[in-house]
């Protein structure tokens, strides 16, 4: 069977849940990998026999890879995304794209120009849960929408902050708790509810003074289809509470904690409703995020995704989520941080 060739730009934290990801597809094999710490690189292509560099241009030469996952800090995506447009290489990234809409509308246009996918990671629609809300949501079960929220209140410490100089930086991190922690619920919560109209927000620091970028933000968000909703995000709050988000329609209504559906309930009953409510205490496939980014993050969604990236390589098809679908939730973030500097209603 054929297999696509996959080389991973950043061996920190995220870079290993990558290469645990690639060696679980069949049609997925891990060629090299660069850091700029070689020990991190070493570490990581050690695990499965992939050669390692420290400069990126130079793994972007080899002919055996046709796909480069980037997972590096967001503010260095954007250069290096062009170059590896520039070598044909196709490109899965690491949410989000790149800190700003400007950067990740470079992006785009590298690619289109070189006639190379583009993907970005949004594991949290791979989840089992996730497809059945979303095929409810298609079937016209929750009736006229009324309202669609996220809550991402989880608690960062200093320590994790200080584990790299770019975090919390408006030039590498673009935004705290709504860019780095909560864009996966809020990128789930646009592709349930749709595209967002117009958004009022504000945003503050109420623990973590040293940051250039919030580490708590509310936001009233008004969607294309009439339907209202809210964000509630931090990193402040002691000790971190499962991130949810909420759908509610005239004739049904869901929630999810950490991407499982804990609630689920609808006017007219299918043969479905039962199974889901017999699960509803199942834990998340995709792990919790409120205390450590890492410690429970498991590496499922990753599998589906990057299996799907590499099946639209192989098939040449589009993968599920492109740079375009990517760059939504950034924008709803920008959005956001616009309305919270203006104290104007932004729409966007």
């Amino acid at each position: 069977m054929a297999k696509i060739g996959y080389g991973i730009i950043g061996c920190g934290n995220i870079g290993p849940i990558h290469g645990a990801a690639i060696a679980q597809v069949k049609s997925a094999k891990l060629v090299a990998v660069s850091d700029v710490v070689e020990a991190s690189a070493a570490a990581l292509a050690g695990e499965y026999g992939a050669e390692v560099y420290t400069d990126y241009r130079k793994m972007l030469e080899r002919d055996d890879i046709q796909a480069v996952c980037l997972c590096v800090p967001s503010g260095l995506r954007m250069e290096i995304a062009v170059d590896c447009a520039k070598a044909g290489k196709h490109i899965l990234s690491e949410k989000p794209l790149d800190v700003s809409t400007k950067r990740i509308d470079r992006i785009i246009t590298a690619a289109d120009e070189a006639g190379v996918h583009l993907g970005c990671i949004f594991q949290s629609r791979f989840a089992d849960d996730s497809a059945k809300i979303k095929k409810a949501i298609e079937q016209g079960r929750f009736g006229t929408m009324v309202l669609g929220d996220a809550y991402i209140k989880w608690y960062r410490s200093a320590e994790y902050y200080a584990s790299g100089a770019w975090r919390g930086t408006k030039k590498l991190d673009g935004g705290g708790a709504l860019m780095n922690q909560g864009i996966h619920q809020i990128d789930l919560l646009q592709w349930f509810m749709g595209p967002v109209k117009t958004v009022r927000a504000q945003t503050s620091r109420r623990l973590h003074e040293g940051l250039e970028v919030e580490d708590t933000a509310t936001a009233m968000l008004e969607f294309e289809s009439g339907a209202f909703g809210v964000i509630e995000g931090s990193t402040a709050i002691w000790p971190g509470h499962s991130a949810r988000v909420e759908i509610h329609g005239s004739t049904g209504s869901v929630i999810t904690e950490d991407g499982a559906i804990k609630f689920w309930q609808f006017e007219k009953r299918r043969a479905i409703d039962k199974k889901i409510e017999e699960a509803l205490n199942r834990e998340s496939e995709l792990g919790s995020g409120a205390a450590d980014p890492l410690s429970s993050l498991k590496t499922e969604g990753h599998r589906r995704q990057i299996a799907d990236f590499t099946q639209a390589l192989l098939k040449g098809r589009a993968p599920l989520i492109d740079g375009r679908e990517g760059r939504n939730a950034v924008a709803l973030i920008e959005a956001i941080y616009k309305s919270a500097n203006t104290g104007r209603t932004i729409r966007l």
